[in-house]
């Protein structure tokens, strides 16, 4: 899991009053579920320290990847969904009055050479099988 805390402005960082420590969110948490992921894949995205029934909104490389409303206790889940993305790690944003932030490495793998070799071995068996039939089926014959 990777977890970032917040980049609180510093004007919300220290209440001014007992009636903001009330309703101050002090430190946030973002945490996304998954560290590694390859495009196409779920992500999801759970944050602590908004304010109550704040507007959140998950951002990466300038686009909208989720949207969420903060509960009662500052918190929120939200699916993160990429409209396209590249490979390398990238910082998702989640502002809802302080700015949250966690990273995800994108990765792409191939499987296609594995496949091409297992069709191989398996062609090679079938062959051999074939091959071991015939005779013992030729051998009947005489």
């Amino acid at each position: 899991m990777t977890t970032t805390t917040t980049d609180t402005p510093s004007s919300s960082s220290q209440p001014s009053s007992s009636t903001d420590a009330l309703t101050s969110t002090g430190d946030g948490v973002l945490v996304l579920d998954k560290e590694n992921i390859q495009p196409g894949e779920d992500l999801t995205a759970t944050g602590t320290g908004c304010p109550k029934g704040a507007s959140v909104t998950l951002k990466s490389l300038g686009q909208d990847v989720g949207q969420a409303v903060a509960d009662d206790n500052g918190g929120f889940t939200s699916p993160v969904r990429f409209a396209s993305i590249e490979p390398g790690r990238h910082k998702v944003r989640a502002e809802c009055g302080i700015t949250l932030v966690g990273n995800v490495d994108v990765t792409l793998s191939s499987s296609s050479g594995g496949t091409t070799s297992t069709l191989v071995v398996l062609l090679f068996f079938l062959l051999v099988g074939a091959a071991m039939l015939r005779r013992q089926f030729t051998g009947l014959r005489r």
